[in-house]
C-alpha cells in the first residue's frame, strides 16, 4: 500500500510508520477548513485535503519512544527521526534506534516520490551492510512493531491506489468527522479496504481502520494528545496502533520535535551505513 511545512504529526501510519508508521497529517480546503463552504465536499476532495507522511510529518527532528505491548510483555524502544517533505509528495525519512543495546543503530530509510514506488532500506549493525525492502517484503512486520514497512513509510501517494467513498459523518473523541472508506482499485494490496475518520476542523485523521479478507477489521490507529504547533497546525503526541488479528499494541510517543533544516546527507546510503 502506498499510503507542507506543518511541523511534526503521526500515521500510519506510524504510520505507520515507525508507521510507525508510523507512520503518521494536516491541510485544508479554501478558507482554512474542509467544508466550510455551503456543499458538502466530495469524498477526493477530503482525501486531498489530508497530508500524511510516515510516523511524523513536515520537515525536521523529532526524539520518539515506541512501546511494544503483547500479553504481558513489554518492549520499549527509543528513536531518533530525521524527515524531509517539499510539500509537492515527495519526502524522505530516516528511523535510526537509540536503544535498548539489542536493536542501537539499527536505521531505516524511506524516499517517497510521486508516480515511482517507494525506496526503503534496513541497515542492521550485525550484519554490516542494508537490505532493500520491496515487493511482499513491504508488508513485513517492521523491527517488532505492528507497524509493517509500507505504513511506517506512508505518505500522501500511499491512497492513490484507492478509490474513496464518502459515508455518514461520525465523532471521534467528540470531534465531528468525515468518513472516508477506501477500496483498493486492484489487488495486491495488503488491506482490502481502509476507513479514514478524517477531523473536520484539521484536516486530521483521528482514527485509521484496516480490513482484511472478508471485511475482517485488522488493525486501528488512533492519534490522541492533540496540540497545536507552529503555522497553526495539529500535531498528535501519541499514537497507537493496535493489531486486533494479534492481540497486541504499539505505541509512538513524541518526546521531543523540532524545524530545523535537515542536511541532505542523512537521507543518503552512506549515512546508512555509518
Amino acid at each position: 500500500m502506498n499510503m507542507k511545512r506543518r511541523g511534526f504529526y503521526m500515521r500510519a501510519v506510524a504510520l505507520p510508520t515507525l508507521a510507525l508508521a508510523a507512520i503518521i497529517v494536516a491541510g485544508a480546503v479554501a478558507a482554512g477548513t474542509v467544508g466550510a463552504a455551503a456543499a458538502a465536499p466530495t469524498a477526493q476532495q477530503v482525501l486531498d485535503s489530508m497530508q500524511m507522511s510516515g510516523l511524523l510529518g513536515g520537515s525536521g527532528r523529532a526524539v520518539v519512544e515506541l512501546v511494544v505491548e503483547k500479553g504481558k510483555q513489554t518492549k520499549t524502544n527509543k528513536v531518533e527521526i530525521f524527515r524531509r517533505d517539499d510539500g509537492k509528495g515527495s519526502s524522505s525519512q530516516m528511523v535510526e534506534f537509540l536503544a535498548p543495546a539489542d536493536v542501537k543503530g539499527t536505521k531505516f530509510l524511506s524516499i517517497v516520490e510521486p508516480g515511482a514506488e517507494d525506496q526503503m532500506w534496513l541497515y542492521l549493525p550485525a550484519v554490516g551492510r542494508e537490505r532493500r525492502i520491496a515487493g511482499s517484503s513491504a508488508q513485513g512486520q517492521f523491527m517488532g512493531t505492528d507497524f509493517t514497512f509500507e505504513e511506517i513509510s506512508l505518505s500522501e501517494d500511499s491512497w492513490k491506489d484507492y478509490t474513496a467513498a464518502l459515508l455518514p459523518d461520525q465523532k471521534v473523541d467528540g470531534r465531528l468527522c468525515y468518513v472516508l472508506r477506501l477500496t483498493p482499485k486492484s489487488s495486491g494490496q495488503a488491506y482490502t479496504g481502509v476507513v479514514l475518520y478524517v477531523w473536520q476542523d484539521g484536516a486530521l485523521p483521528l482514527k485509521i481502520e484496516f480490513y482484511g479478507k472478508g471485511d475482517k477489521l485488522q488493525k486501528v490507529m488512533t492519534l490522541q494528545d492533540l496540540q497545536k504547533v507552529e503555522g497553526g497546525a495539529w500535531q498528535p503526541r501519541t499514537i497507537k496502533l493496535t493489531n486486533v488479528t494479534a492481540g497486541s499494541a504499539t505505541t509512538v510517543k513524541i518526546l521531543e520535535s523540532d524545524t530545523k533544516p535537515v542536511s541532505d546527507e542523512v537521507f543518503t546510503l552512506r549515512y546508512l551505513r555509518k
